[in-house]
């Protein structure tokens, strides 16, 4: 190996423990492959990354009311498969690849995730018989007294709920509407005939969720608090399609509806996207979208609030609820850096960065709470298949036997506290909705983490070499360092210099290769990525 790419690795391995950035890649596609974990039915098994622990299960859903209802995803560490969750997961993973394909792309995390897409809503095309769309199998308190691995719990399950002309579940039917809708944008230019099928299937889902108005059955564990932002999210996507106005008006109307809790989304909304709130996504899409000046100004006062007012944890954690905090963050941080890439305001960047960064290791008890990333992370997800154990002798509170890599656990209470057991799953549990937000966030924060807005002005310069000057003077526009032109000279631009320098690719927002020449040698090498990383640490350097 040559001498300058022994220098250049060393250098990267040394970057790398202060930068949590150049791994995002890596976090987002284990993020992506964590719905391996959670697949069911008689094709579990097939190209899983985790074949070696899961393979087909409730191979007779749906047998009990005569129709093949296998397939899908069960909801978290149990088995049953919700409506909710499964729809909400499959809409936001499909927003996800909508607005950062090629983030996505780059991360080699499409063709999976591609895959999981159409493995929910192939489900959903069989759920959808007749007049009838099937949305939950199994019963959730008859499932939770189980602990073992899915492969080996009883077939027989209940068909438990399903809508039709007498039982309502405009929830359920117009979430599955959106993502069925977000699978014909993603998929139509792959297989025409198969998007096409998910878009008669959205409109289909969206004229019976209209039709009978009505919340779903969840039971107690997925009972929404409103439907009316369910209408609005499926409404939206169809306006993406269509660009019907009239499908623009009836959100507002909807939006002006008061939840269960008295709430009304059009006027302020200080919760943030997940299962049972759609309504602050479809306020960022159509703020976004359509420009109009009541969306923009809750959604900004929604972000004014998280950024402001929201308590904090003293390691910087947003605080919103005690049951998978987590979850909301990387909702928040996903809609943060959309209207990032909408107005270019750097303090969503910054928000979303460090709540990304927290989740990655950068807390208090400094463990990723991604499992698998980095190299300390949740130890006793609660997961069923993933612990590998029954509840004899009290074995399933031992580590999991397996690695669930990608799953985002529930996170650490108020005060940083992670509590790594199995039996507060509050704090451990893994579920579908949990990574939908966070591989929309990743992948947004890898497309803006250079300061790159959807419509950037490129930056025209030509730097004036000063020979023996260790502090150099460069144009008025650029700082010589900052290669990623974000404003900042920092361990960034120090591992993206150290990159250039032994040939690794780099994002295109980077900027000619000359400006990285702190010590205007005329080289830009090593020594300057060194110099950098010197400057972001606080070491005594004449170039800082």
């Amino acid at each position: 190996m040559k001498r300058k790419t022994i220098f250049g690795v060393f250098i990267l391995l040394l970057l790398s423990f202060s930068l949590f950035a150049q791994n995002f890649n890596d976090a987002l596609l284990k993020a992506v492959q964590f719905y391996d974990a959670n697949r069911c039915g008689p094709l579990a098994g097939e190209d899983n990354i985790f074949s070696d622990w899961r393979g087909a299960c409730h191979t007779k859903d749906g047998q009990d009311v005569g129709v093949d209802l296998t397939g899908g995803f069960h909801d978290a560490g149990d088995h049953v498969k919700f409506g909710l969750p499964q729809a909400y997961t499959a809409g936001v993973l499909g927003w996800a690849l909508y607005e950062f394909k090629d983030q996505i792309a780059a991360a080699g995390a499409t063709e999976k995730l591609l895959k999981t897409l159409k493995y929910f809503t192939d489900y959903f095309i069989k759920s959808k018989v007749g007049s009838r769309f099937y949305y939950q199998v199994g019963e959730g308190e008859a499932d939770h007294t189980y602990w073992g691995p899915p492969e080996e719990q009883s077939s027989d399950r209940p068909t438990y709920a399903w809508a039709d002309s007498s039982k309502a579940a405009t929830d359920v039917l117009s979430q599955t509407s959106a993502a069925l809708s977000l699978m014909y944008l993603n998929y139509r230019e792959i297989n025409s005939s198969y998007a096409n099928q998910c878009l008669t299937l959205a409109r289909d889902l969206f004229d019976m969720a209209k039709s009978n108005i009505g919340r779903g059955n969840g039971q107690s564990f997925y009972q929404s608090s409103s439907m009316y932002d369910d209408l609005s999210w499926a409404a939206t996507w169809l306006y993406v399609i269509d660009n019907d106005a009239s499908l623009i008006s009836d959100v507002k109307t909807w939006l002006q509806k008061p939840t269960q809790n008295g709430d009304v989304p059009l006027n302020q909304n200080h919760w943030t996207m997940c299962w049972d709130d759609m309504g602050l996504a479809v306020i960022a899409k159509l703020g976004m979208l359509t420009g109009d000046s009541q969306y923009i100004s809750v959604l900004e006062e929604n972000l004014r609030y998280w950024l402001n007012d929201l308590a904090t944890t003293p390691g910087g954690m947003k605080y919103l609820n005690n049951w998978g905090v987590l979850r909301y963050n990387a909702a928040e941080s996903m809609i943060a850096l959309l209207y990032y890439g909408h107005t270019g305001t750097k303090a969503y960047l910054d928000f979303a960065e460090k709540q990304l960064k927290y989740m990655l290791g950068a807390n208090p008890a400094n463990m990723s709470y991604l499992i698998g990333y980095g190299s300390n992370w949740a130890k006793h997800p609660h997961h069923r298949a993933a612990n590998g154990y029954t509840y004899a002798n009290g074995d399933n509170q031992k580590p999991a036997k397996h690695t669930i890599t990608g799953a985002l656990v529930g996170g650490p209470d108020q005060s940083d506290r992670y509590v790594d057991d199995v039996n507060q799953f509050q704090y451990t549990e893994v579920a579908l909705d949990y990574n939908a937000g966070l591989v929309g966030a990743l992948a947004g924060y890898l497309k803006y983490a250079g300061g790159v807005i959807e419509t950037p002005t490129p930056v025209q310069v030509t730097p004036t070499p000063v020979e023996n000057t260790p502090t150099p003077t460069p144009a008025s526009e650029y700082t010589v360092g900052d290669v990623n032109n974000d404003g900042n000279r920092n361990i960034v631009d120090a591992l993206l210099i150290a990159q250039l320098y032994v040939g690794l690719p780099v994002p295109t927002y980077v900027v000619p290769e000359e400006y990285g020449d702190l010590n205007m040698d005329g080289v830009v090498n090593i020594v300057d990525a060194l110099l950098i990383a010197q400057c972001y640490v606080g070491l005594p350097t004449a170039y800082c």
